[in-house]
């Protein structure tokens, strides 16, 4: 893998030191001691041998040079000068003022000059190296210097061998520059020279701040600027180094998965030999099945996550996950090397947040484990998300303050900082019918929880700026926050993201990024992912179709209780056009959903325990129809007209067929009003009955001859679901 080399050091006024001995070196080194070309394999001298260590011994970070790598693989005259060259430049700040130092890189042999220097800086603007020079003289701050550099090869091979592309590499981080030096934008002064050396292509920076009192570089800062001139010179390189990493941490996630599997049904099995692993699944079992509210890691309480975490830690032992995790790191390792000789300490398992899905999915697993209802634990859990006491809660020197109510605490623990209690107080601020309603409030706590990384306020933000409904719809701040949120894997902002790309109204459709974070919400559990994604693969229009895949995603909603998938899948298994058809399930499905109060599964369970004989019920239908005609469905009140109205499977009750007639008629249900017209014109029962059962047969007749003139025509299919959705709304068998 290439590698960029970056130096980063500062210099304060008052450091200065006396190193002749470079100094001589450095200022007579071009006229005496050129290299002969035809010595330049031959071994290093002597002189050059004592000379780096000496280099050594003063400036050690020299050995993290490319150079000096070069030398110790083949310890030459060529290579020596070269490590000896770049050491030197490296340190030639602690050799002569910060003005000379500027007027060396800009005019030094092989400088890659614009004119009578080669210092440049931000785009459109004219350098005068003697006021860079004047400036940085009379400068009393603190003075940043870099170096940059690369191997010839990759420079060539990524079009660095030449200053304007380091020119706009540079010009594009002045403010990763700011951020991480925390110097403003308008303050920042930055000058650069690009050295085109034989081997290493580079270039030399200065930083600063035109106020003497700004300017800091931390250890983190200094890696953030590292990473993002690699990310920027190394983008291609790296971005496949960070493809292994996303295809080994999903490998893992599927893999975790089945080891889990595999272990619920050994344990409901009776056969599993593992103690820890059994006791801990056990144990997590028990106190889920008490647990109100979400049944996510992060909505758990602290000793039922330690739980989690410790499930995980066994599963990292399986030499299958073990072998993943490995690769995963293997992986970010290589990326790492192209701007740090750093590296990461390997973590635990579930100390690692790349794979905080992971714990979600124990917490599923553990879900079908088989328990004793006697084995069962009563507890009370809160519903909310943990959150860190407050000093009131742990340390009471004072007499105790009047008490207040839970409004008054939460913000105040909010205005102390306290992330949760931020979040829980915007909760309280965006309740429209409360007492406590203020939406600019609420964003301004919950920017201050978000930017302290609590996830759900990220989230939370980035729902109110997409939907635009208790504050503007701001949709850059919409999707900076959901994004960050998807950082942190938190299932509901992947599918909120992932559903505005796929629905493409507010930004540009991103099809192949929609069914990414689709996907990734749904096998966290993410049951309305699951249903968004199941049907996009049904319906075929914005994805490809894949009805498989629809189908698997669907039944993953409608186990986790969704309705309208359980509803879709009853009546896939009802048609039996692309599954094949089952009704038994189909009704299963649908009574399910019909439970939740759905009324078109309401509505469909009617008709087919109406109509099937399989599986008739007359009451069945009844209940259902019942159920949908309280939740709106106008089809069936009239539904359940007709049934008093024939008095087949019960006795005939006029008054409550015109009950249930006249308020299908009232919402709007054409065929009722005709129904009680007919009705009312016949004077009779009868006539109206037989006139029913007459459009009845013209409709069967009609639908014949239009299948057999063509199915294909647009007309025809028009007409034809007309005729059925008459047909439906009467009752009356397909």
């Amino acid at each position: 893998m290439a590698r960029l080399i970056t130096k980063f050091k500062y210099l304060k006024p008052e450091d200065r030191k006396n190193i002749g001995g470079y100094a001589e070196y450095i200022a007579t080194r071009e006229g005496v001691e050129k290299i002969d070309e035809s010595k330049r394999n031959a071994p290093a001298t002597e002189k050059q041998r004592r000379l780096i260590q000496k280099i050594l011994s003063d400036f050690p970070d020299s050995r993290s040079s490319l150079e000096y790598e070069d030398y110790l693989k083949d310890k030459t005259i060529g290579t020596a000068s070269e490590f000896i060259t770049r050491a030197l430049e490296e340190n030639v700040d602690e050799m002569m003022h910060t003005t000379t130092y500027a007027d060396y890189i800009a005019t030094r042999l092989r400088v890659e000059r614009i004119g009578s220097h080669g210092l440049f800086t931000d785009d459109g603007v004219a350098v005068d190296l003697q006021k860079v020079s004047d400036e940085l003289n009379a400068h009393t701050g603190n003075v940043w210097t870099a170096i940059v550099s690369l191997r010839r090869e990759d420079a060539e091979r990524l079009g660095y061998d030449n200053g304007s592309r380091w020119r706009d590499m540079l010009r594009s981080q002045t403010q990763t520059l700011s951020e991480n030096l925390k110097i403003p934008m308008s303050n920042l002064r930055w000058f650069a020279a690009f050295h085109n050396e034989s081997y290493h292509p580079h270039v030399h920076m200065i930083v600063y701040s035109t106020d003497p009192t700004e300017g800091y570089l931390s250890e983190k800062g200094l890696m953030a600027l590292r990473s993002s001139f690699a990310k920027d010179i190394f983008a291609q390189d790296l971005l496949c180094e960070y493809k292994k990493q996303t295809e080994h941490r999903d490998a893992l996630k599927v893999q975790s998965r089945e080891v889990l599997a595999e272990l619920i049904a050994k344990i409901n099995g009776g056969t599993y030999d593992n103690p820890q692993a059994e006791d801990l699944l056990q144990a997590l079992a028990k106190r889920l099945a008490v647990t109100n509210g979400k049944k996510q890691y992060g909505y758990l309480r602290k000793d039922i996550k330690e739980i989690i975490n410790s499930i995980v830690d066994e599963l990292g032992k399986d030499e299958r996950i073990a072998a993943l995790y490995d690769l995963w790191y293997e992986s970010k390792e290589t990326a790492l090397k192209v701007y740090t000789e750093s590296r990461p300490e390997r973590l635990p398992l579930s100390q690692n947040k790349e794979f905080k899905s992971v714990k979600n999915i124990v917490i599923a697993e553990a879900m079908k484990l088989n328990l004793p209802t006697d084995e069962v634990e009563e507890t009370d859990e809160p519903t909310e998300p943990d959150r860190e006491p407050t000093v009131e809660e742990t340390e009471s020197p004072d007499p105790p303050p009047p008490p207040m109510d839970e409004y008054e605490r939460t913000v105040a623990d909010a205005n102390k900082g306290n992330k949760w209690s931020q979040y829980r107080a915007a909760k309280f601020m965006l309740d429209r019918d409360g007492d406590h309603y203020d939406p600019k409030k609420a964003v301004e706590h919950l920017t201050r929880s978000a930017k302290q990384g609590y996830t759900v306020a990220k989230y939370m933000l980035g729902k109110l700026y997409l939907r635009g409904e208790d504050v503007p719809k701001q949709m850059l701040h919409a999707l900076h926050w959901l994004e960050s949120a998807v950082q942190d894997d938190n299932p509901y902002a992947e599918y909120l993201l992932g559903k505005t790309f796929l629905k493409g109204e507010d930004i540009e459709r991103d099809t192949e990024r929609a069914e990414s974070l689709l996907r990734r919400s749904a096998e966290q559990g993410n049951k309305y992912a699951a249903y968004t994604l199941g049907k996009a693969y049904l319906d075929g229009d914005i994805l490809a179709q894949s009805i498989d895949e629809a189908v698997r995603l669907l039944n993953l909603s409608a186990s986790k209780g969704f309705a309208p998938a359980q509803f879709i899948l009853g009546r896939l298994l009802y048609k039996g056009e692309v599954t094949p058809k089952d009704i038994r399930q189909a009704v299963r499905w649908l009574d399910r959903a019909a439970g939740q109060k759905n009324p078109y599964a309401a509505y469909l369970a009617g008709k087919i325990y109406l109509t099937e004989d399989a599986v008739k019920d007359i009451q069945k239908a009844i209940r259902s129809f019942k159920i949908a005609a309280e939740n709106g469905n106008n089809y069936a009140e009239y539904q359940l007209g007709k049934i008093y109205l024939y008095g087949k499977d019960v006795p005939r009750d006029t008054d409550t067929a015109m009950y249930y007639l006249q308020l299908a008629a009232k919402h709007g249900n054409q065929y009722a009003a005709q129904l009680i017209h007919s009705i009312r014109v016949n004077g009779n029962w009868t006539a109206a009955l037989a006139s029913l059962r007459l459009l009845g047969h013209i409709a069967r007749i009609i639908k014949s001859r239009i299948e057999d003139k063509r199915k294909g025509s647009g007309t025809d299919r028009k007409l034809l679901r007309k005729i059925e959705e008459k047909k439906q709304a009467q009752g009356l068998k397909q």
